[in-house]
């Protein structure tokens, strides 16, 4: 079900209006399609009408379909256009488990195989699109009445890799999903308590900003996912602690090769037994330049050749380290500062910085320099009636101990908030301020 602020949707009304959607855009068979996103509901419409229908469905906004070559036909769908009589039909089909259940395999059933087209959320340049379908993006969905009974948060637009998990998950498994349309987060906030919202999938920079408004804890969550960012113990213990009955999840995943594994225990990184073993339906392995190679068990897009090697894993260009009986994320590769030739992970540093209690945010970058060709620069956002002075100090002492000397910000900024991406994560732009 799918729930915005003047009505409702069962999955029997969308799959309902899928099917008038998909009797009125038959000359689409074999066809691609960009499918502009309007609303959750109107858009859970179009992918249940053009999977199986359409050669090709490119996910996007209204800005992502400019990249896109004319030739593809484009539709913005809106269900409100609709009578509102349809919305009661077929009703009874949503309290139907072999209904949830067959939606999972709908595509099996269907000759023609859709790609799903998603776009990279890289902050430079044209987007990138990567190819999936229905099958592979819900290799790791399951479905049982636990999951069934969540109410989840509507934190990320479903063009958008993260948020198409989340709408599939609360399509396979019955539960609802909660759409909002205000980008007032203390209003978005009070509308999940309103709501009983009890499952929210959002990025660890995401978790902090709400953290921030001292109003999550109204929210009576029995589920939190974590993605897009390295999920750090000290918010995983934050989030633990407000929530010490909930299920702690943190998910890696790319919008290039699909979901990888999910990390469940409550600690950072992930068990080094798994680089053996295997997770789920992944292999791990650490290669030379300690970057993580996975390899799925789908298919991979034929645009990721070149990072992948003689054995199918692919190079995640994620950046680890191996320490006892854990991995643990450093940083993305494209992502080093380079210091007088030492390569440091703003991420890393990051990490130490977001340790100190008092310490709400923290952003790490380089400042150009004419001799070392970049200092480490620290941008950091404290919590209420906190005293910069101490907070700065212990800063500087925690990274004294924990970093290498050419690791350590020469300036730490105190600012009042930090940017964010499209995406939730942190905005890694060269613009700081």
């Amino acid at each position: 079900m799918i729930v915005n602020t003047s009505q409702s949707f069962s999955l029997g009304q969308l799959l309902a209006l899928a099917k008038l959607w998909r009797a009125e855009y038959q000359y689409l068979e074999n066809k691609p399609l960009a499918l502009i996103y309007t609303d959750s509901a109107s858009f859970c419409v179009g992918l249940l009408a053009f999977d199986g229908l359409c050669s090709d469905l490119y996910l996007c906004s209204t800005e992502l379909v400019e990249s896109i070559e004319n030739s593809c036909s484009r539709l913005s769908i809106d269900i409100n256009s609709r009578p509102k009589q349809l919305f009661s039909q077929n009703k009874s089909a949503v309290e139907d488990p072999c209904t949830l259940g067959k939606l999972k395999a709908q595509s099996d059933t269907r000759e023609l195989v859709t790609r799903w087209w998603l776009a990279s959320s890289g902050t430079s340049g044209q987007p990138k699109w990567f190819a999936h379908t229905l099958a592979s993006l819900t290799l790791n969905t399951k479905f049982s009445n636990t999951l069934s009974e969540l109410k989840w948060a509507n934190c990320y637009q479903a063009y958008r890799y993260a948020g198409l998990q989340v709408l599939l998950q609360v399509l396979i498994s019955g539960a609802t999903l909660v759409d909002d349309v205000t980008n007032d987060l203390i209003a978005r906030l009070q509308q999940y308590a309103n709501a009983k919202v009890n499952a929210i999938s959002a990025t660890p920079s995401m978790w902090r900003q709400m953290l921030m408004t001292n109003q999550l804890q109204h929210v009576p969550l029995k589920r939190i996912t974590l993605g897009g960012e390295i999920a750090d113990q000290p918010l995983l213990d934050k989030l633990s602690e407000l929530y010490s009955q909930a299920s702690i999840r943190h998910i890696y995943a790319s919008t290039e090769a699909g979901v990888g594994f999910v990390v469940a225990d409550k600690i950072a990184g992930f068990p080094v037994s798994w680089l053996q073993q295997g997770v789920a339906n992944a292999h791990l392995k650490i290669d030379q330049n300690q970057h993580l190679r996975i390899k799925p068990a789908h298919e991979l897009d034929a645009q990721l050749e070149a990072l992948i090697d003689d054995n199918g894993y692919l190079d995640t260009q994620d950046i680890v380290r191996s320490d006892g009986d854990r991995i643990f994320f450093l940083g993305r590769a494209s992502g080093v500062i380079n210091v007088g030739g030492n390569k440091v992970t703003p991420e890393k540093v990051e990490t130490v910085i977001l340790s100190i209690k008092g310490v709400s945010q923290a952003k790490v970058y380089g400042q150009p320099n004419s001799v070392l060709g970049n200092l480490v620069v620290a941008d950091i956002v404290i919590e209420p009636n906190q005293d910069w002075g101490n907070i700065s100090r212990t800063v500087r002492a925690q990274c004294k101990l924990m970093l290498q000397r050419f690791e350590i910000p020469v300036k730490l900024r105190q600012i009042d908030s930090l940017a964010m991406s499209p995406t939730g994560k942190l905005s890694r732009s060269n613009s700081h301020g």
